[in-house]
């Protein structure tokens, strides 16, 4: 039996790489070098794994088999499903449970960071400054008031461990889900982001990026927020204005920060971020923990099989694409 041909274009854990190759001609991308051999490997695959590779146009040009892209994660801004579905080709992410937790669990841990200023204190002791821990203003989040903007599965997560965890009150901002589904979740719905700013101590972003949804949290949001009032982003830098926070952070009118996403990725050497000490970085790896990522390699190769024996993937983003080809 002739073998379908899988072109994986970004690192997977190497679970869901075996098992792609027990049952496919798997091309991975990452090993070669020469831009031909790129190209001519894409141009023979019937599907593509992607995390942050780019499939927009062109590339759906030089890829005439294509029947399906599988998004390894749940954002897929980097990928042009119009564009896609104009080929016929299907679109399918892998959100849930894969990777919501160690998402949620890494929100949590950089509103820790900054509440209790883990760099400075990290500093302190490596710079023979002990004694300056006195210094230090350090806060907890036990009891404070939690802003969910957005309330997919990562936000439900995180109500989960902060209500749960650490007696936190919830809010959410979601105009697509109800209030009775946000009080099943641990949260009340909160009907404006600037409401949700001015109630909460910590504002943690969860929304998928798009057109409509860039810079959702703009000027206006962050300057209704508290003083003492931060905010953590582990979902997609584009749902911040940058700039707006920089300079909220500058000013003192907010009192940090915890970013795992940025709106340049990697951010450029001279980003005002870095010289800031009431913020805490890291490198867009929220969801990178090995548990997450053996997860998300095995729900990509089971919306792969899914579709090549012919059942429609739950995640399919591009339904009606399925309806055609089925009719």
């Amino acid at each position: 039996m002739v073998r379908q041909t899988i072109a994986v274009a970004d690192p997977i854990h190497a679970a869901g790489l075996e098992r792609l190759r027990a049952s496919y001609d798997v091309a991975f991308l990452p090993e070669m070098q020469a831009p031909e051999t790129r190209a001519n490997a894409i141009a023979a695959a019937e599907a593509i794994v992607v995390r942050v590779f780019r499939i927009d146009e062109a590339l759906l040009k030089g890829a005439p088999k294509l029947k399906l892209v599988a998004k390894h994660g749940s954002g897929v801004d980097n990928i042009d499903i119009p564009a896609a579905s104009r080929r016929g080709v299907l679109v399918c992410n892998t959100p849930g449970g894969a990777n919501s937790t160690s998402v949620a669990e890494g929100a949590v841990t950089l509103m820790l960071a900054v509440l209790r200023q883990v760099r400075g204190m990290d500093a302190c002791v490596r710079e023979g400054r002990f004694n300056e821990r006195w210094k230090l203003s350090l806060h907890e989040l036990w009891g404070k008031t939690l802003g969910l903007v957005g309330l997919g599965q990562i936000a439900r997560v995180t109500a989960r461990i902060c209500g749960a965890g650490f007696n936190m009150k919830v809010l959410a901002f979601d105009p697509f889900v109800s209030a009775e589904d946000m009080a099943k979740a641990g949260a009340a719905k909160v009907e404006s982001l600037t409401d949700l700013a001015r109630q909460a101590d910590v504002i943690s972003v969860h929304a998928p990026l798009s057109k409509g949804t860039q810079h959702l949290v703009g000027a206006a949001v962050i300057g209704a927020m508290r003083p003492h009032a931060i905010i953590v982003n582990t979902s997609r830098g584009g749902l911040v204005d940058e700039a707006a926070l920089i300079a909220a952070l500058q000013a003192g009118r907010i009192a940090g920060a915890g970013l795992d996403v940025f709106e340049q990725e990697p951010p450029a050497a001279d980003n005002p971020l870095f010289k800031l000490g009431n913020v805490v970085l890291s490198p867009h790896v929220a969801g990178v923990t090995e548990d997450a990522l053996r997860g998300m390699a095995m729900s990509v190769a089971e919306v792969i099989d899914s579709v090549f024996a012919g059942r429609r993937p739950p995640t399919l983003l591009n339904g009606d694409l399925w309806e055609q080809r089925t009719s």
